[in-house]
């Protein structure tokens, strides 16, 4: 990121706390090792929109950093409850409900989430192998198997987003906000501000191909099980 454009989000973030750009200062200064700036940032922001999908996610990672798992967990099950696609919300939760030594049951339904939609996820699939009976690892198995072979009807519910997940203002909505998203990597921000771009009577071919840049990038992260 460029001084500029560090300024120009410092300037956003300053001017409205709750700004659809908070996530993203926040994450520029975790990224630096910024801690106390980023939770700063972050907390102002999620005063203001509790209901930020990625605020909440980044908030869950300065937590960790800061050795603060519990309130990790918190923000990562409101990530996930919200949007249930969110691989790497997923991921994060199932490790830290082990360092927090949940109970089995519990950590075995986070397991199982991950994998309907990360079925090759080798973490999970050795603990269901290790800390669940036979017969249950096999069941596991078989839905992983059902999910990779089968394309049902139920598979697009797993991965719809949810209309709502960050309320992006009509005004604020445009191809430079969604295209600093996906620069970032949150992809399902930019598709949200993309839909308000789209209402606004964007340009048709801009956002078709901004959308089939964005449908890339998320099945690469999908196959590659970034973290």
């Amino acid at each position: 990121m460029s001084q500029f454009e560090k300024k120009w989000l410092i300037e956003e973030v300053n001017s409205n706390l709750g700004s659809p750009y908070f996530p993203i200062l926040s994450h520029f200064y975790l990224k630096n090792n910024e801690l106390d700036l980023a939770f700063q940032v972050c907390k102002s922001g999620l005063k203001v929109v509790p209901e930020s999908i990625e605020g909440n996610f980044i908030m869950a990672q300065i937590h960790i950093l800061n050795n603060n798992l519990n309130e990790a967990e918190k923000n990562l099950k409101f990530v996930v409850k919200r949007h249930p696609a969110h691989v790497n919300a997923w991921k994060l939760l199932f490790q830290i409900q082990n360092d927090l030594r949940r109970s089995k049951k519990s950590i075995k339904s986070i397991a199982t989430s991950l994998l309907k939609i990360n079925p090759n996820d080798n973490e999970c699939l050795i603990w269901l192998q290790n800390f669940v009976k036979p017969k249950e690892v096999i069941s596991e198995e078989k839905v992983s198997e059902n999910l990779s072979q089968k394309p049902t009807k139920k598979e697009p519910e797993v991965i719809t987003i949810p209309e709502e997940i960050i309320p992006i203002s009509k005004r604020m909505a445009s191809f430079t906000l969604a295209e600093i998203y996906q620069k970032q990597g949150y992809f399902y921000q930019a598709i949200e501000v993309l839909k308000v771009v789209e209402q606004k009577g964007g340009n048709r071919r801009r956002l078709k191909n901004i959308r089939n840049q964005i449908d890339e990038a998320i099945k690469l992260q999908m196959e590659e099980g970034i973290d």
